[in-house]
């Protein structure tokens, strides 16, 4: 099976677009953000992690999940506003 530069190319174009939103959404957001805003971006994770510090087991596969959720919802966002379904 063959597939077309053009494809590939495109494919590989659209994902430059999207980090490039991604990046400047993130330093829109961000510059926004009061101290206390930021502080409490930076501390959440990390008290997360230290809620549950003798299950380093438990603590990957939650993180694993929510990553995953997260990436599900960026690309429904993208799709939005592609306006893909």
């Amino acid at each position: 099976m063959m597939i077309e530069k053009d494809v590939v190319l495109g494919f590989i174009e659209g994902h430059r677009r999207a980090n490039e939103l991604v990046r400047a959404e993130k330093k829109r957001r961000l510059s926004e953000l009061s101290i206390e805003d930021s502080l409490r971006e930076y501390d959440t994770p990390c008290k997360m992690w230290e809620a549950n510090p003798n299950s380093d087991k438990e603590g990957l596969e939650l993180l694993a999940r929510q990553k995953i959720a997260f990436l599900l919802e960026r690309r429904r966002r993208f799709n939005k506003v592609s306006g893909l379904k």
